[in-house]
C-alpha cells in the first residue's frame, strides 16, 4: 500500500463521526464555603465559616454532552473579579465557541485573544481559563481520552501535593506543620517582616526537619527589607527556593533579589504568559517559574510558559488558587505530564469544605489522575446551582 492509498484510511475514522458542535454557554457565579482561615503576604485571602466567590463555566453540545470549567474571583491577587469573569464569558468569550466543536482549542484560543487582546501580558486569563477547561472536557468526551492525554500523556499515576501554610504565629505554623505529618513540602507563607518571617521558618523547620520548604512572600517585601530577611535565613537548608518576594510590576526588584543570595527566586504574580517568562528569562530576574492554570488562560498556555521557560534554563514550579474539584482535576491532569521541581500547591482540599465533584480520589496530599475521557469526574452541578450568587 502507497501512502496515497494509507493516508485515507487515517482519516476515515474521524470523518465518519459526525461532529458535535456546541450549543450553550453558562456562567454560573456561586459561593464556595471555606474549612479554615487562610492569610498570605498580601493579606486574608479566606475566612473559615465563611465563602470564597467563584465562576463554574457550564458548556454543552448539540447531543448533550456537557464540560465544565471553574475559576475564582480573587481580585485581591489579580484583577478580574466575579462580576467581569461573568461578562466576560457571557458577552465575549461564549460567542467565540457557540457552534463550534470543542476540539478547535488552537482556533479558541486565537479568537479569545483577538477578542480581548494581551495587551501586555494576559487578558482576562482567569475567564479564558474557565472556558478553556471546560472546552478540553468536552474535547476528552468526544474522543474517549483523559485530558491528560490530550496535554501529552502523564508520567506518573499519582500527583503529590505541597501544603499551604497560613501566615500564624511561628509557634502555630509549627504545629499545623506537624499535623500534617505525610507531607514532605510546605508552601510557607511569609509577611514582609524580616525577623518575624525568620522565626516562622526556623519554627517550621524545627518542627519538621524532614520538610522541604518552598517559601512564598506574595510580593509582601521591599528589596531593602527583603536582605535582612535572605541573611536571616541564609544556610538552612530545607529552603529550597522563596516565591515572588517583591512586588508583581517591580522586575528590577527580582533581579536584584536574585543577585543578593543564592537561593532559587520564583515569579509568580509578575509571570502570566509566555512572552513574560521571555522577558524576565532575558533580565536574569529569577530562576523558576510558577505555572497556574487560571493565569495562564488554561492548560495550554502553561504549556508555553513551560517551553519557554525550559529553553531558557528556568525551573518549573506548579500552583493553584484554592480551586474547587473542577479546576483542582484539570491542574492535577496538567502536572501529571510535567517535571516539577517541587511538588505542586493545590490547597483547595486543604481550604475548602467541599470539591463539589465525585470520582476524585484525593488521600491527604495524594491525588489520582484521573483516567476517564476529559476531566474525569462527575460535577454536583446541585451543589453548584444551590450556591448560586444572585444579581451576577
Amino acid at each position: 500500500m502507497n501512502r496515497r492509498q494509507f493516508l485515507p484510511l487515517l482519516a476515515a475514522p474521524l470523518a465518519a463521526a459526525p461532529e458535535d458542535k456546541i450549543r450553550s454557554v453558562e456562567a454560573i457565579p456561586a459561593r464556595v464555603p471555606y474549612r479554615s482561615t487562610f492569610v498570605i503576604g498580601r493579606g486574608l485571602v479566606a475566612t473559615a465559616g465563611q465563602a470564597g466567590q467563584y465562576v463554574y463555566v457550564r458548556v454543552e453540545t448539540a447531543q448533550g454532552r456537557v464540560g465544565w470549567g471553574e475559576t475564582i474571583a480573587l481580585p485581591g491577587w489579580s484583577y478580574e473579579t466575579v462580576d467581569s469573569i461573568c461578562s466576560t464569558v457571557r458577552k465575549y468569550l461564549a460567542p467565540i465557541v457557540t457552534g463550534r466543536s470543542p476540539l478547535e482549542q488552537a482556533w479558541f484560543a486565537k479568537q479569545f485573544d483577538e477578542v480581548l487582546t494581551p495587551a501586555i501580558s494576559q487578558g482576562f486569563p482567569f475567564a479564558k481559563s474557565a472556558v478553556a477547561i471546560a472546552t478540553l472536557d468536552l474535547a476528552g468526551q468526544i474522543t474517549g481520552q483523559p485530558l491528560h492525554r490530550l496535554l501529552g500523556g502523564k508520567i506518573r499515576n499519582t500527583v503529590e501535593l505541597s501544603f499551604a501554610l497560613s501566615i500564624d504565629a511561628p509557634e502555630a505554623m509549627a504545629e499545623a506543620a506537624k499535623f500534617h505529618d505525610t507531607v514532605k513540602c510546605f508552601k510557607l507563607k511569609v509577611s514582609g517582616d524580616p525577623e518575624l518571617d525568620a522565626r516562622r521558618v526556623r519554627a517550621v523547620v524545627a518542627a519538621r526537619p524532614d520538610t522541604q520548604i518552598w517559601l512564598d512572600a506574595n510580593q509582601s517585601y521591599r528589596p531593602l527589607r527583603l536582605e535582612a530577611f535572605l541573611e536571616a535565613i541564609k544556610g538552612i537548608p530545607q529552603v529550597r527556593c522563596l516565591e515572588q518576594p517583591v512586588p508583581s510590576v517591580d522586575w528590577l526588584g527580582m533581579k536584584r533579589a536574585r543577585s543578593k543570595t543564592s537561593m532559587p527566586i520564583a515569579v509568580d504574580e509578575g509571570c502570566f504568559s509566555s512572552y513574560d517568562v521571555a522577558r524576565l528569562a532575558r533580565m536574569e530576574a529569577c530562576d523558576l517559574v510558577v505555572l497556574k492554570v487560571a493565569k495562564s488562560a488554561g492548560p495550554f498556555g502553561c504549556q508555553k510558559s513551560a517551553a519557554v521557560a525550559e529553553a531558557n534554563g528556568l525551573g518549573l514550579l506548579g500552583s493553584g488558587l484554592t480551586e474547587g474539584g473542577i479546576g483542582l482535576a484539570a491542574s492535577v491532569h496538567l502536572y501529571s505530564t510535567m517535571d516539577l521541581l517541587l511538588p505542586p500547591e493545590l490547597n483547595g482540599p486543604k481550604f475548602l469544605t467541599s470539591l463539589w465533584v465525585e470520582g476524585l480520589d484525593v488521600k491527604t496530599n495524594i491525588v489520582t489522575v484521573p483516567d476517564a475521557p476529559g476531566l474525569g469526574i462527575r460535577v454536583d452541578e446541585k451543589a453548584i446551582r444551590a450556591h448560586r450568587i444572585e444579581g451576577v
